[in-house]
Formats: structure tokens, C-alpha cells, sequence
């Protein structure tokens, strides 16, 4: 993806770039926000803004801090989940079942939802809850869907 930013681009460029779009000052981007920066100031279309949307919210509250957008732009990985057609695809369609069983669209998956997953996949009803222990780290009762990417192994984001 032919961009102007790099991992040198100055905090200053960050924080304008951020600012810019953060029209209630609240200090996180909101998906609408999000959408409009990734779009007009970073040359995403709207599938690749999505994308990014999801793996970029580590905690599920379907907002973008200040502090991950700059730990994003500063990483060696910006854009290359997005440049990798075939792993954009992956994401792209993991996206697809995340959202189809966020059934209250709260940005996470819970355990309900969890469960219905799991049982829609085939999995044992006594292996469910040991599987959703695993995946709910902080124990929150919820997972975001960096953890889940991560749950379906279907593509290495470390």
C-alpha cells in the first residue's frame, strides 16, 4: 500500500492526523471516526478500513485510543495485513464470523455467543467452557477479535 507515513513520521503528524479526525475530543476515535481517518488520510477503502477497525481494537470497546494508533503506525506490520491479498481475505472473512456471532454488536463475543459458536462449529458441550477460559485472558467474561483471530489460528499475528 503506497502511503507517506512510515514508523519515523514525527508524533506531531500522529497526533494532528488523530486530532484531526476526533471531532468530540474524546481522546479515542469512535468507528465512524476511524472509518473517515483510514479512508481520507490513510488511503484505505472501506473493506480495508473495517479490517483495521476490528484488529486494531485490543479491548473490544470499539474505539481507537491515541496510544494504540500510535503503537500501530510506529509497528513493522502497518499495512501488511491488508498488502497480503491472501491474508487480507482470512481477515476479511473472520471478520464475517466475529460479527455473526457478536449477535448484541457490543465488539465482543461473549460467553453465550461463545457457545452458540462453538456448538455451531461441532465442538462438545463439555469442552466449551474450558475453551472459553482459555480465550478470555483477563477473565472479563468477553473477547475481542484480536483474541479470537488468535483462536482460530487462521493467520500468525505475532
Amino acid at each position: 500500500m503506497s502511503t507517506y507515513f512510515n514508523s519515523e513520521v514525527p508524533d506531531i503528524v500522529l497526533k494532528s492526523i488523530f486530532s484531526k479526525y476526533d471531532v468530540d475530543r474524546s481522546g479515542a476515535l469512535c468507528a465512524k471516526e476511524m472509518k473517515q481517518m483510514f479512508t481520507e488520510d490513510l488511503g484505505m477503502t472501506e473493506d480495508q478500513a473495517e479490517t483495521f477497525r476490528y484488529l486494531l481494537d485490543k479491548d473490544g470497546d470499539q474505539t481507537l485510543t491515541y496510544g494504540e494508533f500510535q503503537q500501530w503506525m510506529r509497528s513493522g506490520d502497518r499495512f501488511k495485513n491488508i498488502e497480503d491479498k491472501s491474508r487480507f481475505y482470512l481477515i476479511s472473512q473472520a471478520i464475517e464470523m466475529f460479527k455473526k456471532y457478536d449477535v448484541d454488536g457490543s465488539g465482543t463475543i461473549d460467553k453465550k455467543e461463545f457457545r452458540k459458536l462453538m456448538i455451531d462449529l461441532g465442538a462438545k458441550s463439555k469442552n466449551i467452557k474450558a475453551a472459553f477460559k482459555k480465550l478470555d485472558i483477563d477473565g472479563d467474561g468477553q473477547f475481542s477479535f484480536p483474541e479470537f483471530l488468535k483462536f482460530l489460528n487462521w493467520v500468525p499475528m505475532d
